[in-house]
């Protein structure tokens, strides 16, 4: 029994529930109409993690759009309304900043926030000027307020007028004294040092010269500190944090995250505008921290060094690394980088670290690990100021000549299909006899993660991403290419609502050689179609089969089959039936459940014939749904 199967590449990233912003945004309108403004709020912050950019006819998905997507003013509308009057200044920020959200409505909320702040305002004391120039006129010795002390009616007086006690006993009319007094004290008021009371009306003053200072982060969840005072950390989603109200001018900004370097600069706030410092956090050496947690690393490294090289020795004892790893003759900026390539190592063989540290894969400089597979592991890298996801075979894979020749084939086969649902591979190469290729680096994050965190979609949302992953296929299966590996692991969810899949052809570089192979060669059963498990071989509707487990994943929040091993799940997509899917989520439309049971027929006959007539029944429910 063989099959041809692989483990999918996680290129993960940060935005949030990207494909479902317009239904938040859209629930958050309808609690707002409500008046439930706490579950607005909730909705609200979700549609701007998903998507931060307001504007007039934004597209959703397909070619539908959200005519007026003003999440920030409906934000501050909603934060007004719970009398959270920060948060609802923060939100005007924001908007202000934006630039696309209707200046005349903006204008209006900010006339109910300065209204709601005022009458927030505590009254006026009966006599605010006398009781300043009491402050100032305290330094000023005088044992009368003792002698009055005796007297019945004077304490009121005094409370009105203490400036008086200081010159004489109030034997004339009380209330003549303090204007005589307020007199004098006038001239030399700017000399004295202002108290609490007489400095506090004129803090509204400075408010026109504040502004805004929005922090982007990545990787995201990271510390801010400005002029060395927390003021919180970036989103866990967005990696953003807007920081209002702060004082026109320089200040010093520092964003931090453990196990990265600071990020530190002096940002200039312009007053009744905003500044933007984009924070790319570099991450830290091992053995950066501390001593004993170092000296404990390393020791554990060494351990596992020492197991490693045993165990490559008892393996293939004729292999000369001199000649697997031999430097190949560079130029240009990957020339000037600095000394020889350090020794290589299961984990990321061929690359070198320069003088600065910085790991280099030949003219790539390594930013950072997207995500590791059963095969291969992903890289954000950039060369000459180009940025792309570089992927390349792990080191036991390395020795295989016909994986390597398979790698490169069909790393070329992906380069033919551009498609806008389609993960773009860009070029092909080696670095030191060692291949790679690389790809379009996109934002966004895998349908798996999306399922881990939010389990069950909307049925329109599970819809829509399914009708774009089957174009993608569509495409693919007429350019003769079998995914053969289709799993929510490659799948990516864009910020823009658009999914794209992955790892097109990848899996025909390495064949299923029984069910005792390894995880690395077996991958994931769970999607995988009867036809393929019995060894009758892999067709276009093998792909389909592997959709409608998505599609039942999606609608349900689990996949169709579970079992204890993966021999057990595999005997149970060659001989059981699925429960539909409103028994285990009511509420899944007959429609969608009929198309999901459809594409998990074992008969390959008795599912659609192609993906284009999965599309085509796709988007005429998504139509009539709408």
């Amino acid at each position: 029994m063989r099959a041809a199967v692989t483990l999918g590449v996680l290129l993960a990233a940060a935005p949030a529930q990207a494909q479902e912003w317009h239904e938040a945004y859209r629930a958050g309108l309808a609690a707002l109409e409500r008046g439930q403004h706490a579950r607005a709020v909730e909705a609200l912050r979700r549609a701007v993690a998903g998507n931060p950019e307001p504007g007039r006819n934004v597209l959703t998905y397909g070619t539908n759009v959200e005519p007026r997507y003003f999440p920030y003013l409906r934000l501050a509308e909603a934060y007004l309304a719970l009398g959270q009057l920060d948060a609802a200044r923060e939100a005007l920020a924001t908007s202000t900043a934006r630039g696309r959200e209707p200046a005349d409505e903006r204008q209006k909320l900010l006339e109910r926030l300065e209204a709601a702040v005022e009458a927030r305002r505590p009254p006026p004391t009966p006599t605010p000027a006398p009781v300043t120039t009491a402050a100032h006129a305290t330094p000023v010795p005088s044992p009368a307020p003792s002698e009055h002390a005796p007297e019945p009616s004077p304490p009121a007086t005094l409370a009105l007028s203490p400036t008086a006690a200081p010159v004489r006993p109030p034997r004339t009319a009380p209330a003549a004294v303090p204007r005589a007094a307020l007199a004098t004290p006038a001239e030399p008021r700017p000399r004295a040092e202002p108290s609490p009371i007489s400095t506090s009306p004129a803090a509204p003053a400075a408010q026109p010269l504040a502004g805004t200072l929005e922090i982007v982060s990545q990787p995201v969840g990271a510390s801010a500190y400005i002029d060395d005072e927390p003021v919180g950390s970036t989103d866990p989603q967005s990696g953003r944090l807007v920081k209002t109200g702060l004082t026109a001018g320089r200040h010093r900004v520092r964003v931090a995250r453990a196990g990265h370097e600071d990020a530190v600069r002096d940002i200039t706030v312009p007053a009744g505008s905003s500044a933007t410092f984009y924070a790319t956090l570099k991450p830290l050496e091992e053995g950066a921290s501390g001593a004993g947690a170092g000296l404990v690393a390393f020791v554990l490294v060494a351990i596992a060094l020492v197991a490693v090289v045993s165990w490559a020795a008892l393996r293939h004892p004729a292999r000369d690394p001199a000649v697997i790893w031999a430097p190949t003759p560079r130029s240009g900026r990957a020339a000037e980088a600095g000394p020889a390539p350090t020794p290589p190592g299961n984990v990321n063989p061929g690359a070198r670290r320069d003088e600065l540290g910085q790991e280099w894969f030949g003219d790539f400089r390594l930013l950072e690990l997207l995500g590791r597979g059963g095969m291969a592991s992903v890289y954000k890298a950039e060369r000459r100021t180009d940025l792309s996801a570089l992927k390349r075979p792990l080191a036991s894979f390395l020795d295989d000549p016909e994986f390597l020749e398979r790698f490169l084939r069909e790393a070329e086969i992906g380069r033919s299909l551009n498609h806008p649902n389609i993960v773009r591979i860009l070029e092909r190469g080696e670095v030191e006899h060692i291949p790679y290729f690389t790809m379009e680096l996109i934002p966004g994050k895998t349908l798996q993660a999306h399922i881990r965190g939010w389990g069950a979609a909307e049925p329109r949302t599970a819809a829509s991403i399914v009708a774009q992953a089957a174009e993608a296929l569509d495409f693919a299966h007429s350019k003769g290419v079998i995914h053969r590996d289709l799993k929510p692991s490659n799948i990516m969810l864009l910020p823009d609502g658009t999914t794209k899949v992955t790892d097109f052809g990848i899996a025909r570089a390495r064949r299923f050689e029984g069910l005792t192979a390894t995880g690395a060669f077996l991958g994931t059963p769970d999607y995988l179609a009867p036809e393929t498990i019995e060894g009758r071989g892999t067709e276009p509707r093998s792909d389909l089969y592997a959709l409608g487990v998505v599609l039942y994943e999606l609608l349900t929040g689990r996949r169709p089959f579970a079992g204890d091993s993966a021999f057990a799940i595999l005997k149970k997509h060659c001989t059981e039936e699925p429960p539909p899917p409103s028994q285990i989520q009511p509420g899944v439309p007959p429609e969608l459940e009929a198309i999901a049971l459809r594409l998990l027929r074992k008969d390959p006959a008795a599912r659609p014939a192609h993906a284009e007539e999965l599309v085509v029944a796709l988007r005429d429910w998504l139509n009539r749904a709408a």
